[in-house]
């Protein structure tokens, strides 16, 4: 008895003590992952930030372009140049959805993507579709064929910038993977309803193909496939797995049919709504057509219209004065939150613009005080104008108050809805393009870039003076604030050199770094002031080029000429001219300004490369 007794209190003690192992065990297990978690979350959130950054640099210095190329399309008679334009205008918008991939695989994967249905013309969707297209293809000597259905309804309903998106994707890679021969996209009707239409929309190459073994491998994320025959074609690996999710939103499927080494088909069956049945036929003379027909369109009249924008840099709000002044109005304009609260102390407006990063008071904070104050009217709508375009953006700025959200770059038909949308009706009349009358103290110019560099210019004094004095206060918010304005300003006239040094203090700047910016602030001032005189003519004529000016010169080309901006290409060229270059650098320099006449951007960015992997 007494020894069953002492094994019983024997086993007992033994399982006492391996439940105490098993408990310490998983304490420390339960409290390693959450160590993982949070370090997990930690990630997550750098990652948010970090995307939310890379949005709003990437889209603030394409602000001015498109900002820009809107006045010509809005105010040139020539049709030629009104057609040019107008490329330039879908090449952009083709590159913000490029730049946007990336931010919206992060909103895919947190199941935060929008599809946000809207009307659109069919035949500039498949122009903007061919423009980027037909030059990328050519310039790897390959055939690019259109074949589309002339039967399919000229005005639809669905979400286009998505619709491009997955297009673009498709094309690009078909493009990407082929060495010869061609590549053709295709968009045929395959069933219709009496208020939609299903649509088969293609890419048919003649490329590498895929292997079976590969197939699955193609929906992976950052992975590519045949990875070591394809080494050398750039990419991330994330276009096929977000088409393949957006159209899964969409209520689509991607089927792929491929050869190895006889090429592929990548084909999906969307349905569209149907706004205006009229067949598209040629899409072509339906897009001559359109231009021949501007003037007859209408714009609504506001001249009534009371409009504030805030914004902190002068050229923003030079961009904001020209897309609004076709509405017969001329919005107020102030550059700071300080000033917002003094105009609409005094002013009752209907609408304000508002920015969010500015000096002293940021966009919230002015907003905070204008509801403090009680200085809003019971009908002002305050905007968030912001080029942060992360997913979850527009529910975080109206958390804040704000009625709405409109992103930089500004769109000139977003910015009209708006205008419609908050802008009592009583206010709004219709009215031809041809009787816009421009209001002349807008001083615009034949050249708004130059516009653009006098305003950089006038600028300078100050914008250096008060960098000096963050950096002596030790304000390192305002200081980071100042230097990526700076950054975003003189990207826009490209000047990158002074764009790079910005950059890397504003990074200095909101890791804390004061080392880093005591250390590099005086050179980027002393770079800074220097300019001031080279756009005055103060500079010495033949400068000899050294090989650092040269490089910075054809990146600032490269960066230009990827985003169809003419103007910026042709002013970092003409800086050119105040140096002394051997004979072969002047001859290919010549060279690139041949190709720019010829609007051969990517010509231009090719040949710019050569030189820089020749140096």
């Amino acid at each position: 008895m007494d020894y069953i007794l002492f094994v019983l209190v024997f086993l007992l003690a033994v399982l006492v003590i391996f439940f105490i192992i098993i408990f310490h065990r998983m304490n420390k297990l339960s409290k390693s992952l959450k160590k993982q978690m949070e370090a997990a979350n930690a990630a997550n959130r750098a990652k948010g930030e970090f995307l939310a950054n890379m949005s709003h640099e990437i889209r603030t210095p394409i602000n001015a372009i498109l900002g820009m190329d809107e006045m010509i399309i809005r105010e040139c008679n020539d049709e030629q140049i009104v057609e040019y334009a107008t490329n330039i205008k879908q090449a952009g918008k083709s590159l913000l959805a490029q730049v946007n991939s990336i931010l919206d695989y992060s909103k895919l994967e947190d199941g935060k993507m929008e599809i946000i249905p809207v009307e659109y013309d069919l035949a500039m969707t498949i122009n903007s579709f061919v423009t980027g297209a037909s030059a990328r293809a050519k310039a790897k000597g390959l055939q690019f064929n259109i074949d589309i259905d002339n039967n399919l309804p000229m005005t639809l309903l669905g979400d286009d910038v998505r619709l491009s998106q997955i297009v673009m994707n498709l094309i690009t890679n078909g493009i990407k993977y082929t060495e010869k021969g061609e590549v053709t996209f295709f968009m045929k009707e395959v069933g219709r309803q009496d208020n939609s239409v299903e649509i088969e929309i293609g890419v048919k190459d003649t490329g590498i193909g895929i292997r079976p073994e590969d197939m699955e491998n193609l929906y992976i994320s950052f992975r590519r496939i045949d990875e070591e025959r394809n080494r050398n074609i750039e990419g991330t690996g994330l276009g096929i797995p977000i088409v393949q999710k957006l159209l899964k939103l969409m209520g689509s499927q991607l089927d792929v049919y491929s050869i190895y080494e006889e090429g592929s088909t990548f084909s999906f069956v969307i349905k569209q709504g149907i706004i205006n049945s009229e067949p598209v036929g040629d899409y072509k003379k339906r897009i001559k057509k359109n231009y021949r027909r501007r003037n007859k369109f209408t714009f609504p009249s506001m001249p009534s219209a009371e409009i504030l924008v805030v914004d902190d840099y002068e050229m923003n709000l030079v961009v904001a004065k020209n897309l609004m002044k076709v509405y017969d109005f001329i919005p107020d304009v102030v550059e700071s939150g300080v000033d917002a609260v003094t105009m609409a102390a005094e002013k009752e407006y209907d609408i304000i613009f508002m920015d969010h990063m500015m000096p002293g008071m940021d966009g919230i904070e002015t907003l905070e005080k204008l509801k403090e104050m009680g200085a809003l009217g019971d009908k002002t709508a305050v905007v968030a104008l912001t080029a942060n375009a992360i997913a979850g953006a527009k529910e975080y700025y109206i958390s804040k108050g704000f009625s709405d959200y409109l992103t930089k770059p500004i769109d000139a038909e977003a910015l009209e809805d708006m205008l419609l949308k908050y802008v009592p009706n009583d206010k709004i009349v219709k009215k031809s393009i041809s009787d816009v009358k421009h209001n002349k103290r807008l001083g615009v110019n034949d050249d708004e870039r130059q516009a653009l560099i006098k305003i950089f210019v006038s600028s300078i004094d100050e914008s250096a003076k008060k960098l000096d004095e963050f950096l002596e206060a030790a304000d390192i918010k305002n200081y980071t604030i100042k230097v990526h304005g700076l950054k975003s300003t003189a990207r826009m006239i490209g000047e990158m050199s002074i764009s790079r040094k910005a950059e890397a203090l504003e990074k200095a700047g909101n890791d804390g770094d004061w080392d880093y910016i005591k250390a590099y602030h005086g050179e980027l001032i002393k770079e800074y002031l220097s300019i001031r005189d080279s756009y005055e003519g103060n500079s010495k004529a033949e400068k000899t080029l050294s090989p650092s000016d040269l490089k910075d010169a054809l990146y600032s080309i490269i960066e230009m000429a990827n985003v169809c901006d003419y103007t910026s290409t042709e002013m970092v060229l003409n800086t050119l001219n105040e140096y002394d270059m051997p004979a072969d650098i002047n001859a290919q320099i010549k060279n690139l300004r041949e190709l720019l006449e010829k609007l051969d951007y990517e010509g231009v960015s090719k040949a710019a490369n050569d030189m820089l992997e020749a140096k």
